[in-house]
């Protein structure tokens, strides 16, 4: 019952009510089922006693009203109702089936968005200690286990769970003395499996999904490193990895598989022996086999329900608990994903009214930083202004704190103590904000498999594109004549990651992409490494026409490209020196 109530918390209130109606269905269609097995006792004693309608004189005078006059005509009418009955209960039936997987998967599929928002709402610290391998098993298989698998088997373990009871009540006024056997029977053999196999199913659940999130990883990174991959002769160790962690991934399906199909042979077995017992025990009472026959055919009957119903309970109440460790996983961001379907809102952070000016300069204040597993000051009491239009370079060796403050500055992680002031407002007061006045080229620049305009423009919508704007930002990076001299210009397609074109080809369009968005602050990651001397020289003369108009901050290990900054900030040992 915890584990119900735990899931139904993910739920919104409306998503709730929807849920008490099609159980309120399930209750209907389990009554459906009672009636249908209910009316073949008395088919069965009418067929059985050719003077049924002699004996019943009410029930003969309304079948002659509709022009029925022997035993066989009854039989036949009787029949043809009962068919009807099924057909329209089944269609009932079908009806709630659909209703259930529809409303299931509109649940995953919000889900699924809710979390993609969610996790891309995380700040970058999060990623820092999450793979994405795992983010990435959580948004397209966890939303599909939670609402596809354990949703659905809730609602089917409960729809089963009314049938067997009102089948059983039914038995109750057949053969109290047969409903309270057939009751002990089954809940002592059901409680006895699901008790038996609990712990097992928990443990291969957990490694089913530890090891998903694993093969994905290699498969992730086999594909990212195909380059490498190839040229190092190493496509046997990402195979030999990848078949490891999937291996044991299908180890733990089968067992799960195995585990879930023993307990129908244990039921049926227990089902038919108990049913035979029974009618054995009522020969030996004295009873007589005529009068064992109507009991018999609903006996039959309601095992041929209740056996798949019991297989059906324990079997869905196993893919519960095999699937809830990865619910269990995902429990917190499944509750946020919730929070942002109430709110009607976009899941993805937008900045507040409180708008942050930057007309004068950035101010760093006693800047500090550390991560949180050591002490190590990454970034220690840092302090400098950068006046706003200024081209300012960042130099320092590796591990130096030069990308820490790029990352604090870009808002990308938060300063351990100190501020960094926008026109003495405090950047982290809205960060979002903040970031619209920022555009950043990193050194290794993620295409996305588009064209080279959805590649620059990103999320801006078609209808907004300006095509003069595109063809200016191409030219300021240099790669106009490039894209002009293709079949489709800017249509053309870059492949994934941006495979079809060069190193420098890339880094271009970076450039393009961060002038596209007319930034207030241009902020360069080593943007010009993978170019060669030429272009390097006409894309930072580009860049210092604007100079004045923006403020550039580029990180560079090349000298040369630094050579007409107003000043430059050296980071050593997580300190800062200027140099004018």
């Amino acid at each position: 019952m915890d584990t119900i109530k735990r899931i139904f918390s993910i739920l919104t209130s409306k998503q709730r009510k929807y849920s008490l109606l099609i159980i309120l269905m399930s209750l209907m269609g389990a009554i459906l089922e009672a009636i249908g097995i209910g009316a073949i006792w008395p088919l069965i004693s009418i067929m059985s006693d050719p003077f049924f309608l002699e004996k019943h004189n009410l029930i003969l005078q309304y079948v002659n009203g509709v022009g029925i006059y022997s035993h066989t005509e009854f039989i036949v009418f009787c029949s043809v109702v009962l068919i009807a009955f099924y057909m329209v209960k089944n269609l009932f039936m079908v009806w709630q089936t659909k209703m259930q997987i529809t409303f299931s998967l509109q649940l995953q599929i919000q889900a699924a968005k809710g979390l993609l928002g969610v996790y891309l709402n995380k700040p970058y610290e999060y990623y820092l200690n999450h793979n994405s391998s795992t983010l990435f098993r959580n948004v397209d298989v966890g939303s599909g286990v939670v609402f596809s698998q354990i949703l659905v088997s809730v609602f089917a373990l409960i729809t089963e769970a009314i049938t067997a009871c009102v089948i059983w009540l039914l038995l109750l006024l057949v053969d109290s003395f047969t409903a309270i056997i057939v009751a002990g029977a089954m809940g002592i053999m059901m409680y006895g499996i699901i008790t038996i196999f609990r712990k097992k199913l928990t443990r291969k659940g957990k490694e089913k999904y530890w090891y998903s999130a694993i093969y994905l990883k290699w498969l992730n990174q086999a594909f990212a490193s195909i380059k490498e991959t190839k040229v190092f002769r190493k496509e046997n160790f990402f195979l030999r990895e990848f078949n490891e962690a999937y291996n044991k991934f299908g180890v733990a399906s089968s067992e799960y598989m195995f585990l879930n199909q023993l307990p129908r042979m244990m039921i049926e077995a227990i089902v038919i022996s108990c049913m035979l017992l029974l009618i054995i025990g009522k020969i030996l009472m004295g009873i007589s086999a005529v009068d064992i026959v109507p009991l018999l055919g609903v006996l039959a009957l309601a095992a041929f329900r209740l056996m798949p119903s019991s297989n059906r309970i324990v079997s869905l109440y196993n893919s519960i608990r095999f699937n809830m460790t990865l619910f269990n996983e995902m429990y917190d961001d499944l509750i946020n994903a919730k929070e942002e379907t109430m709110q009607n809102e976009s899941p993805l952070m937008e900045p507040n009214i409180n708008i942050i000016p930057f007309n004068k300069e950035i101010k760093v204040s006693e800047l500090g930083f550390s991560y949180d597993d050591n002490n190590v000051n990454v970034l220690d009491s840092v302090s400098f202004i950068i006046p706003q239009g200024c081209f300012v370079g960042i130099v320092g060796k590796s591990g130096s704190g030069k990308t820490t403050f790029v990352d604090i500055l870009l808002g990308l992680l938060k300063p351990s103590k100190g501020h960094i002031y926008s026109d003495g407002i405090d950047i982290n007061s809205n960060i979002r904000a903040w970031q619209k006045y920022l555009s950043y080229v990193p050194q290794n620049i993620y295409l996305i498999d588009g064209s080279i305009k959805d590649n620059i423009t990103l999320s801006v919508g078609i209808a907004d594109i300006e095509d003069e704007k595109l063809n200016n930002v191409l030219k300021m990076a240099e790669i106009y004549d490039f894209v002009q001299s293709l079949q489709d210009g800017v249509n053309t397609s870059v492949g994934e990651r941006g495979v079809k074109l060069s190193g420098g080809q890339r880094q271009r369009l970076g450039i393009a992409r961060a002038l596209y968005s007319d930034p207030k602050i241009l902020v360069l990651d080593e943007a010009t490494s993978a170019l060669d001397k030429v272009t390097e020289d006409n894309i930072t003369k580009t860049i210092l026409r604007l100079k004045g108009e923006i403020t550039i901050i580029a990180i560079a290990h090349r000298l040369s490209t630094l050579q007409e900054c107003d000043f430059k900030l050296e980071f050593k040992n997580g300190k800062v020196i200027k140099h004018d």
